[in-house]
């Protein structure tokens, strides 16, 4: 899940939330163009997943070759191959395989402050789309209008990536993603019904989930106990744990256990840290702990993992 690729924008993998807060700033290689585009595997993640993350940008995913899942808000949708989704902007989501199987896609993620020119026009057309809570993301299949989204996102793709696989990040490129921004934007707009906002309930739950989200990224090295976490989201401990089950699909200390697993796995690769070393680094309590926990989750020891060069299997 950590393969760095040099592109429009520099990320980690599919999904970014590996090493960096679930309030994503996304680590472009261009900060002042903020757009991404690049061909990805879902193996190149950690057990096929990425972790719940969110961020402003609109992601679109065009699956290549086999199938993936996501989970957005807590829903599980579905992406055939040839097929696609639209996340929409600050949406909790993430993508996986549940039986491990390979996934070859395109991911392009644009900010909509690209198309922030005029106060009017983003706030009477764009905003009108990355406002809209009603849309949490859009299908995208590969028949009626959705279709041209598709063939638009791998046409830049191909024409941005030319022969040697990898986008450029040149002033032509730009004006291509822009131009394929607008024209995507405008297709959702014609489209896309309008439609009832969510609740003020829902956008409140949404609301707390991010920020108990936030706090164990900024806290996973310390102890975290529901109490601690239910208090940071404005609410009960039996609502924190209902909130995580609705969202995230996982409980509160399944999360914490997989986020501080996850950022563990880039010091393993470093020959003179101890067990011991790393466990108390990243939250655990002790050595033998972490490589019981360890091994739970993804299969291996933690010492296996280090001989195998940071593989998993």
């Amino acid at each position: 899940m950590a393969m760095t690729t040099q592109t429009v924008c520099r990320h980690t993998g599919y999904n970014p939330a590996v090493d960096i807060n679930p309030s994503e700033m996304i680590d472009y290689n261009n900060p002042l163009f903020p757009a991404f585009i690049r061909y990805g595997f879902l193996s190149h993640y950690t057990n096929y997943s990425a972790l719940s993350h969110w961020h402003t940008d609109l992601e679109f995913i065009v699956i290549q070759k086999g199938t993936m899942t996501f989970n957005i808000n807590g829903e599980l949708v579905e992406l055939p191959e040839h097929s696609g989704i639209m996340i929409n902007s600050k949406q909790i989501h993430y993508g996986f395989s549940p039986d491990h199987r390979e996934c070859e896609f395109i991911c392009l993620l644009l900010s909509p402050e690209l198309l922030k020119g005029n106060d009017w026009f983003y706030r009477h057309c764009i905003e009108h789309i990355t406002e809209n809570a009603a849309y949490p993301y859009v299908s995208l299949p590969r028949n009626g209008w959705q279709a041209a989204i598709l063939e638009k996102i791998e046409k830049v793709y191909g024409s941005i990536a030319g022969s040697r696989g990898q986008p450029d990040a040149d002033a032509f490129s730009c004006f291509e993603l822009i131009e394929v921004f607008c024209s995507i934007m405008k297709a959702l707009y014609r489209n896309l019904p309008s439609a009832n906002q969510v609740t003020k309930r829902e956008a409140s739950e949404m609301t707390s989930v991010k920020q108990m989200l936030s706090y164990i990224d900024e806290h996973f090295m310390e102890p975290i106990t529901l109490e601690v976490l239910s208090k940071v989201g404005g609410c009960c401990k039996s609502r924190c744990s209902a909130l995580f089950k609705k969202y995230l699909r996982d409980t509160p200390i399944s999360y914490i256990t997989k986020l501080r697993l996850r950022k563990s796995l880039s010091a393993l690769l470093e020959l003179d840290l101890s067990m011991t070393d790393i466990a108390y680094e990243y939250g655990f309590c002790s050595g033998s702990y972490y490589c019981e926990t360890f091994r739970k989750y993804y299969g291996i020891s933690p010492l296996q993992y280090r001989k195998n060069d940071g593989r998993l299997c």
